[in-house]
């Protein structure tokens, strides 16, 4: 009986240890689940007004020319949007670049040939990162195109977006979910 109770004692111990920032943890959490991912992203995005319909976890996007992706969490809502979310403890993994490179693939992955182009819907990705990568000291950044001679934006319907998980203020919805994680 000992044993067992050490046993049981140690699992505890492990599963109180676990975050969303670990991979195995977070694919377990969030494989299939609708309606968790649903959460993250509404209070990422500050928007309600979108149903996940589709939620996969570790989906791999080949590449015939080159690198291939994973996607931590792919998602679709109801009005098409498409959503990589990348969930990185090591800052390295959150390269600005590989968010670039993630966006491109997720392009290229959404239309078929001969689609129009009009066709290819908005797409988010979103690094939920432990740590303030960006180094500003603000809880999220949303990073999109702008038309530098106008100053105005691009409105091309990519949309990069970096949450500093280190953020865990208790007075906002994004603050808790980051201390969640």
């Amino acid at each position: 009986m000992k044993e067992q109770e050490h046993l049981h004692e140690e699992n505890r111990k492990r599963i109180l240890s676990l975050r969303l920032f670990d991979n195995d943890f977070m694919n377990a959490c969030f494989a299939d689940n609708i309606e968790s991912v649903q959460l993250v992203v509404r209070i990422i995005l500050g928007r309600d007004d979108f149903q996940v319909i589709n939620v996969k976890t570790q989906t791999l996007l080949k590449n015939l020319q080159g690198r291939d992706i994973w996607l931590d969490i792919h998602a679709k809502s109801d009005s098409g949007e498409e959503f990589d979310v990348e969930i990185q403890r090591d800052d390295r993994g959150a390269n600005f670049k590989r968010a670039r490179y993630h966006s491109s693939m997720l392009d290229a992955h959404l239309l078929k040939p001969a689609d129009d182009f009009n066709k290819l819907p908005d797409t988010y990705v979103i690094f939920i990162t432990e740590n303030d990568v960006i180094g500003h000291n603000r809880p999220i950044y949303t990073i999109e195109r702008q038309n530098i001679t106008t100053g105005k934006p691009f409105r091309d319907g990519s949309h990069i977006i970096y949450v500093n998980g280190s953020n865990k203020d208790s007075s906002t919805a994004l603050g808790r979910l980051m201390h969640d994680f």
